[in-house]
């Protein structure tokens, strides 16, 4: 038979506080019901018996026949400390089931106790570096102390203390171990042990004391002095022990507590702001301008070491900064990168006519002239010179030839009305007049032979009064696209959009210069 015993394996209670323990045997009726208390002894329970003579003790559940056997303590006593047990026999059987757990009467810790190791200097004197190590102890408390070590208010314990038992009582120990800062010195290693049985929590405590030469800091800049007023400049070092302090202005020695030569310059004792701080002072009886001009150092040494400070003065006013953190510095940086991201995705969109500016453009190769109307006209520059008309003719025939249009036409471009205008790179990237890129361009070479003007098959009338271009090397001449005229009476050409058309005019000279020349 399964005995449930509430509560399970052990319960920590105070001397004075009520105890209520039940065994309960399910779906079975009880005959007999006896439980046995450390210091009290065997006790049978009825459920109708009244309770003990001193009133302690007393049946505690629904009755046998509910399978209950409970018992109710009123007051604890510190005899009770030990192993209960109850005891059942039901009405179908002839030996008992016996369950039991722990009764721990809580009794205080009588000492907490700090140890550490022994510093390098001896006793709790560290150095700067040295390692720490911490031992906390709550002896004589049942059950264990719950123990937390502390450096002033940081915690430093491990996350779980051990415990150990001697005999009937409890030994808790907390540890702890870290490398000593200049930061340390005059902190408090705290040790805190709470317990059921206290009413506030014990704590022990411990000093600390790190030993450090003076430490390094940024130049030192006072603001704010006025011309013919006394100035004062103060400075504060963190050194332990106390260093001796040694004023040097340009190249004159001030020692901590006398006057300059001049007695206009004169120092204070270092002041004790605690915990290895010190405040130094030097006083200017009346600051003149060369006053700003000339080097302050402050020297401070001990015996773990020395350092020096720089000081600048200045009759401005103190700036009003703007403090910034790691934090803030990340977000104006990736703001500005996203930013510039954004830019550069509306310039591609815009240029290759993508996302929202998909409606407003057509697809062309970059390059590509811009016509309103694929009849517009190409008009060349007139070029002043003769050429014999047996020239012209052997020529004539490779300009015409090398003049046609060697790719496709626009499928539907005049139905469809006036062409949109098109975004071109080359406004923001400037234009590339010689070359031309891309496996689907095709290159119209136009041979153009200097003549006369009555030699020309077509002779542009808004020419008249233009300079001629000049050649460049290779004897090559730029044509001038001329986009307010069309030619008459020239069937409209398709062009493919994804191919580009250049025109490369060639300038040859006449024989007849060419042996001239010679």
């Amino acid at each position: 038979m399964f005995i449930n015993i509430e509560p399970r394996e052990q319960t920590a209670v105070r001397v004075g506080e009520t105890l209520q323990i039940l065994c309960t045997a399910q779906r079975e009726q009880l005959r007999v019901c006896r439980v046995e208390i450390p210091g009290e002894g065997s006790i049978v329970l009825t459920g109708s018996d009244p309770p003990s003579e001193d009133g302690n003790i007393e049946y505690y559940g629904n009755g046998l026949n509910s399978g209950e056997c409970g018992v109710r303590i009123a007051k604890v006593k510190e005899s009770y400390h030990g192993t209960f047990k109850c005891s059942l026999t039901t009405k179908n059987a002839r030996q008992e089931a016996t369950a039991s757990l722990n009764i721990v009467v809580a009794k205080p810790p009588e000492t907490v106790e700090i140890y550490t190791n022994s510093g390098s200097l001896g006793g709790n004197r560290f150095r700067k570096g040295e390692k720490l190590e911490i031992s906390c102890n709550a002896k004589s408390g049942r059950p264990a102390a719950n123990l937390t070590l502390f450096l002033d208010e940081e915690p430093i314990g491990e996350e779980k203390p051990s415990s150990y038992d001697t005999n009937t009582n409890t030994v808790a120990m907390q540890n702890a171990s870290r490398s000593l800062d200049w930061t340390d010195n005059g902190r408090t290693i705290r040790c805190i042990a709470n317990h059921i049985a206290l009413d506030r929590p014990i704590e022990q405590t411990k000093p600390l004391e790190v030993y450090y030469p003076p430490q390094s800091q940024p130049t030192v800049e006072r603001f704010g002095y006025v011309i013919g007023r006394r100035g004062i400049i103060n400075v504060t070092v963190h050194a332990h022990p106390r260093p001796r302090f040694t004023w040097r202005v340009n190249n004159e020695r001030i020692e901590e507590g006398r006057p300059d030569e001049s007695n206009r310059l004169e120092t204070s004792t270092a002041v004790d702001l605690g915990n290895g701080a010190w405040s130094v002072i030097l006083m200017i009886d009346s600051v003149q301008k060369s006053d700003t001009e000339k080097e302050y150092m402050l020297m401070a040494t001990n015996n773990e070491g020395s350092n020096e400070y720089r000081i600048i003065l200045s009759t401005s006013p103190e700036p009003a900064g703007v403090d910034l953190d790691a934090g803030s510095i990340i977000g104006i940086v990736v703001g500005v990168l996203m930013l510039l991201l954004v830019i550069f995705l509306v310039i591609f969109a815009r240029a290759t006519g993508r996302w929202c500016f998909a409606g407003r453009s057509t697809t062309r190769n970059l390059g590509e002239s811009d016509f309103a109307d694929p009849t517009t006209g190409v008009s060349l520059l007139q070029l002043g010179k003769s050429k014999t008309t047996a020239d012209v003719v052997r020529k004539r025939s490779d300009t015409e030839s090398a003049g046609r249009y060697s790719r496709s036409e626009v499928d539907g471009a005049s139905s469809r009305g006036q062409r949109k205008p098109r975004i071109n790179l080359s406004r923001f990237f400037g234009r590339n007049k010689d070359k031309v890129s891309g496996t689907d361009t095709d290159t119209m070479k136009t041979v153009v032979t200097v003549d006369d003007e009555k030699l020309q098959t077509v002779e542009p009338t808004v020419q008249e009064g233009r300079t001629n271009p000049s050649t460049g090397e290779g004897g090559i001449v730029y044509a001038e696209l001329d986009l307010t005229q069309q030619q008459q009476g020239v069937t409209p050409r398709r062009i493919n959009e994804d191919k580009t058309e250049y025109a490369e005019i060639l300038y040859t000279k006449p024989e007849t210069e060419e042996t001239a020349d010679k």
